[in-house]
């Protein structure tokens, strides 16, 4: 299966019937297994959504399925990710319509913000998307101090 990688940032807004037009920069993206269907659910975030091509939800549910089943937290988990995603095909012209219990989770009413996320993309409401980075005090530069990057970018003498 191809995998796919969703960069950039895109700003879109809701139709008159709730539907976007998700743009030809990420649509470009998509690949045949994907068969122009994504998968939306709540980002871990809780403020935004997660959407998935076809096929990369189908690799993350495989992986789902193995883990434990009589852990309570994984139930859990499954059930707040999986049982809330909802599957839609973009039209003829790119357009899908969220539902509206996703889009009220991800606080959108007309503008919305789509960044690239590797494997998938995230739909945030752009003020919110611009409050989340204050509150936590995101910035590009902490965050290549913090996490160790050592094995990516350095060859370990093999």
């Amino acid at each position: 299966m191809a995998i796919t990688d969703f960069a950039g940032e895109f700003s879109c807004s809701l139709d008159g019937k709730d539907r976007v037009n998700i743009p030809s920069g990420v649509r470009k993206l998509f690949v045949p297994e994907a068969e122009n269907t994504i998968v939306f659910t709540p980002g871990f975030e809780n403020i935004n959504l997660y959407a998935y091509p076809l096929n990369e939800w189908k690799r993350l549910t495989k992986k789902l399925r193995t883990l434990n089943p009589l852990d309570k937290r994984i139930r859990d988990f499954i059930r707040m990710f999986v049982g809330a995603a909802h599957i839609v095909t973009m039209d003829s012209q790119g357009r899908i319509k969220i539902p509206p219990r996703l889009l009220q989770k991800g606080q959108i009413t007309k503008e919305l913000l789509i960044i690239g996320s590797l494997n998938k993309f995230e739909i945030w409401n752009p003020k919110v998307y611009e409050d989340y980075l204050e509150k936590e005090n995101i910035s590009l530069s902490d965050l290549t101090e913090e996490i160790s990057f050592t094995d990516m970018f350095f060859d370990k003498g093999e």
